[in-house]
């Protein structure tokens, strides 16, 4: 339940959570809108993997790493290089406890 909420938030329908769905072609609140993501965004998923890992649902966080790298939300875009490396040392982490390799397969039916 947690789990689909927060993933709500991350992929919110009609381009992303704090985007305008219509170019209102005021930059200033565009500018502070994506600052807010690039805020929001990873802490958004750095306390859903927590909330996984903490949950014994390591699988799930194999999975988010699916939606992060999508070109589709391209919420990738909002994560810092050192974000990004935090958050698949935690995927990588995750697929260790759940036999999954970090792309999700599950190792111990190879």
């Amino acid at each position: 339940l947690t789990r689909d909420k927060m993933l709500n938030v991350l992929l919110f329908i009609d381009g992303g959570w704090m985007k305008d769905e219509v170019d209102t072609g005021d930059r200033d609140r565009a500018e502070q809108l994506e600052s807010l993501r690039r805020v929001c965004i990873p802490a958004t998923t750095f306390l859903l993997v927590n909330v996984l890992t903490e949950s014994g649902q390591d699988t799930g966080v194999v999975e988010l790493a699916d939606y992060l790298a999508s070109e589709q939300y391209q919420l990738y875009t909002l994560f810092t290089k050192e974000e990004l490396r935090r958050f698949l040392a935690k995927v990588y982490e995750s697929s260790i406890r759940c036999g999954c390799d970090p792309l999700g397969f599950n190792e111990q039916q190879q």
